[in-house]
């Protein structure tokens, strides 16, 4: 019986762990997790500090019920500190008792996401400053702010965007400090300054272009911020690091797997790495972008659990592919929906791809419905082949429906002349006669070259 071992017990782990064992029943599948909790919502996250959903909804299953239902042995709270290919042996200890564990496979997975990137300032080791990343996080930050009104968020990136909308709605006092000139830079500067408004118009304090010096503290906690771009000190009794993150290959590149040019686990398109017999998969490793056609990092939720389904398959003796992704998300900003897919045109400048864009506003369904609501389309395309490479929507109107129809789009390759025939559905409660799409696609072609 072929042992197959997983690291790492979300998405992407717990994903294939299940794919492999349906496929081969036979299979000794076994997932080693660092934490005391798996298979739960890492986006769900803020809204449990908004005390919209609890900690147990946030969870979909437990060790018991995989080992159960699923006939998959789950060990919690096991850190996982060397793997050796050659003898096909995982080391490491119970993080309860210290006990030294030894795990034999046939197979290796490794799925051990991602590690914050703090920043490079003093003050970022005194109490009450977080980082959000698992459930533990947000249990330790729930029980923080109970005591706490004055938070900082140091990020303005989809996590610092979620939980200052979160915070607000407890009533706490949120400043926002980002040190770029936008807000969210994975959208353009012109639908960025969209969302700026509606963190402003619902109280969040926003300071862009905001180099953070240090973090200041009082016996030992956090009180307040340093930045370039302000006077004094700002008032803070809880700070939330935003930062970023970086994939957690450490484990990996110990054993002696591939790290790529991004700093990802390098993978071949099965999922698995130079080592034969070891897959990774998830927001440890290095993406295929479809668009750019070369591997970059993806901390995308979905795109996690596909690449968990092939690595799954592949360890089964399947022989499937992963086709890549394009970098499409969703995003709840107070009233605003934030959707964007493909390149920005800042991302298509970085790689030297010359595009026209368009951008319109538009009602979002028939005008003599009530409530239409505006949503705002930016289209982009390649000016050479004209096929459609990025699309953002944000507005009070419906994003994310929209969105998926242009991802679907950019991934087939279609140019914008193609585009802007699609046969959308159309009805007054859901759509105008012309699609907002639509509109924005003839805008696009009007813009182009002849």
């Amino acid at each position: 019986m072929d042992k197959i071992l997983i690291i790492g017990g979300n998405a992407a782990g717990l994903t294939a762990a299940s794919r492999a064992k349906r496929i081969d029943p036979r299979l000794d599948v076994t997932v080693i997790e660092r934490l005391p909790h798996i298979s739960y919502s890492t986006c769900g996250l803020p809204y449990l500090l908004a005390r919209l959903v609890s900690a147990e909804s946030l969870i979909s299953y437990t060790p018991e019920t995989f080992r159960k239902e699923r006939g998959i042995a789950v060990h919690t709270e096991v850190r996982v500190e060397s793997v050796i290919p050659s003898r096909k042996r995982a080391h490491g200890v119970r993080v309860d008792t210290g006990e030294a564990v030894e795990f034999p496979f046939d197979r290796l997975l490794i799925a051990t996401g991602v590690k914050p990137k703090p920043p490079a300032i003093p003050g970022i080791d005194l109490a009450n400053v977080f980082t959000l990343l698992n459930l533990q996080d947000a249990l330790r930050i729930q029980e923080a702010l109970a005591a706490a009104q004055q938070v900082a968020i140091i990020g303005a990136g989809y996590v610092g965007l979620e939980v200052a909308e979160c915070l607000r709605s407890l009533g706490k006092s949120v400043h926002l400090f980002e040190r770029e000139r936008q807000v969210l830079s994975s959208v353009d500067p012109d639908m960025a300054q969209i969302v700026e408004y509606e963190l402003r118009r619902f109280g969040v304090h926003v300071s862009t272009g905001a180099n953070v010096l240090a973090l200041v503290g009082q016996d030992g906690r956090v009180n307040g911020i340093k930045s370039a771009s302000g006077l004094g000190i700002t008032p803070a009794e809880l700070v939330l690091l935003d930062t970023g993150v970086e994939p957690n290959g450490d484990l990996a590149k110990e054993a002696g797997v591939r790290i790529g040019l991004n700093g990802g686990i390098s993978v071949d398109p099965h999922m698995e790495t130079n080592l034969p017999g070891i897959y990774a998969a998830g927001n440890c490793v290095e993406t295929h972008c479809a668009i750019r056609r070369r591997p970059v990092l993806s901390y995308i939720g979905t795109v996690a659990a596909k690449q968990g389904r092939i690595a799954g398959e592949n360890m089964a003796a399947r022989r499937t592919t992963f086709l890549g992704a394009i970098g499409t998300t969703v995003l709840k900003v107070f009233d605003l929906n934030v959707a964007r897919t493909g390149l920005t045109t800042r991302e298509a400048a970085a790689e030297k791809m010359p595009v026209i864009s368009a951008r319109i506003e538009s009602d979002d369904r028939a005008s003599y419905y009530p409530p239409k609501r505006k949503v705002g389309v930016k289209l982009i395309a390649e000016r050479a082949t004209r096929r459609l490479i990025g699309a953002q929507i944000v507005g009070y109107g419906e994003a994310a429906k929209r969105i998926d129809v242009a991802a679907t789009a950019i991934t087939c390759g279609m140019p914008i002349e193609d585009f802007a025939q699609l046969d959308l559905a159309y009805s007054p409660p859901y759509s105008s006669l012309w699609d907002p799409l639509l509109i924005a696609a003839q805008a696009l072609k009007r813009g182009g070259p002849l």
